[in-house]
């Protein structure tokens, strides 16, 4: 299982796939996710049998990305890995392509000396599946963002 760079022919398919998370994820469209692309640090994805099966996208501190929730974290902290979203095709759930990710982004966190990986989580509404998945990977929160009555995130940590 190789994980690759995002290219111009996959971000139809990436597109879709956050379409289908958007409840758990901001929306996308085609320019912004383009932008989005081009500021990240990482811009990776997981492709099975010539299939978009997983996507990340994550940034280091101080890039122009205007995330409410990445700024948090930029103002708190001088280095940082912030993943902003993994999403995993729903015909390929089960095969740990999220646990494989996380574990591409420890190594190049490490890699690079970058002290804390860093992330949201929706609690209101809620995201169990999320939170239980990056407690098991030592993550812990550090704060939460209230954006309305709606919308809630935990702003979580862990540190290297």
């Amino acid at each position: 299982m190789d994980i690759c760079d995002i290219e111009t022919q996959h971000l139809s398919a990436i597109l879709a796939l956050n379409e289908i998370s958007v409840a758990v994820l901001s929306p996308l469209d085609g320019p912004k996710l383009t932008r989005l692309v081009a500021e990240a640090v990482l811009a990776k994805v997981i492709i099975i049998d010539e299939q978009v099966a997983a996507f990340l996208l994550a940034f280091t501190a101080n890039t122009e990305y205007e995330s409410i929730n990445y700024q948090w974290f930029n103002k708190k902290y001088a280095q940082f890995l912030y993943i902003d979203r993994i999403v995993v095709a729903d015909d390929f759930r089960g095969q740990k392509l999220a646990s494989h990710l996380y574990n591409y982004l420890l190594k190049w966190t490490v890699d690079n000396a970058i002290p804390r990986l860093v992330a949201e989580i929706d609690i209101q509404p809620p995201n169990e599946a999320s939170l239980k998945f990056h407690q098991k990977f030592g993550f812990f929160e550090l704060e939460q963002l209230v954006h309305s009555e709606e919308k809630i995130v935990s702003l979580q940590g862990k540190e290297l």
